[in-house]
């Protein structure tokens, strides 16, 4: 069992900081990635931020611990805080990344309504709680909707906005279909199980990088068998999630007034033609393309970072951390 030490932080949110093995390999995906001085990386569970409970992984530089965040990152359905883990290493940025409600080790909603206009509540409460100052907001899929309601809402707090391979254009009967699966999903023998019906839907072919994911998004489950940590597959019987209608972020894409950057992969969701509809409306954003499926952060993990990287540093939006990483 992990090791629960309640504390609390300047803005009196509860917080539970947990110790296990969830780090455990992140030293060796810095070498691998010729990152010598990585970030050292840390959970917390908020416990009581008033809209539900939320838990992040904090992203610190060990030589200075007490650089504030400039840099949250914000997953997509079905995944967890941890599939942005060697992106934020080779960014190398003071960061938080959190499990989005309904995910990974958040709270579950009574509703199961997990629409950006219904979870942005929480999650601005959670970087309330984490003391974060305004930075750089980067989201993935419905993360990349969820970033965008959240600079609409509450422009105060983005000083630039990510989209990971998402556009409100995708269409929203995909959307749902991918939620309809998430419910349906049944549990796993094992975590070798759980890669090969990602590598047969086609969520990406390296098994060592799905292997990682399934390791850290599924739990187990009452019977012995794994089961997934976010809440679509536990719903119950007749119950259906909600995920909202992403084209409704448009209002809020138009309405920024921040540098905005899409990192699409090149066999992602974001089509060329989306990509031109995409430009159109949003004539000042940036485009970068690398070879990547949908999960850009886990397949294409150092291309995303040197393009955040780059865009950042052409805007100035990483001052005050997020040196280049030490590389060999």
């Amino acid at each position: 069992m992990p090791y629960l030490r309640p504390a609390r932080n300047p803005r009196g949110a509860r917080l539970a900081r947990v110790t296990d093995d969830e780090f455990h390999d992140l030293a060796d995906l810095a070498r691998a990635s010729g990152v010598a001085d990585p970030l050292r990386a840390s959970r917390v569970d908020l416990t009581d931020t008033g809209q539900g409970a939320v838990s992040a992984i904090r992203w610190q530089d060990p030589k200075e611990p007490g650089q504030e965040a400039r840099v949250v990152y914000l997953h997509g359905l079905g995944i967890d805080a941890h599939s942005f883990d060697l992106t934020a290493i080779a960014v190398g940025a003071p960061a938080v990344a959190l499990d989005l409600p309904g995910h990974g080790r958040s709270a579950w909603r009574d509703d199961a309504d997990y629409a950006a206009s219904a979870t942005a509540p929480a999650v601005l409460a959670a970087l309330d709680a984490l003391a974060v100052p305004p930075g750089v907001l980067v989201g993935h899929s419905l993360g990349a909707i969820l970033a965008a309601r959240i600079a609409a809402t509450a422009p105060e707090r983005v000083t630039g906005l990510v989209l990971v391979d998402m556009s409100p254009d995708f269409a929203q009967r995909a959307v749902d279909r991918i939620a309809r699966a998430l419910e349906t999903e049944e549990p796993f023998v094992d975590l070798d199980e759980v890669v090969d019906r990602a590598i047969e839907a086609r969520v990406g072919d390296d098994r060592q990088v799905l292997l990682r994911e399934a390791r850290h998004t599924t739990r187990l489950g009452e019977d012995g068998r794994l089961v997934r940590r976010h809440h679509f597959p536990h719903l119950g019987a007749g119950r259906t999630s909600s995920v909202g209608r992403f084209a409704d972020a448009w209002p809020d894409l138009e309405s920024l007034d921040v540098p905005v950057l899409l990192v699409r992969g090149d066999r992602g969701y974001v089509s060329p033609r989306l990509v031109t509809t995409f430009g159109e409306r949003l004539q000042d954003a940036e485009i970068v393309t690398v070879q990547a499926r949908h999960a850009v952060q886990t397949q294409a993990p150092l291309e995303l970072a040197a393009a955040i990287r780059e865009w950042a540093s052409r805007h100035g939006l990483l001052h005050g951390g997020g040196e280049t990483p030490t590389r060999r």
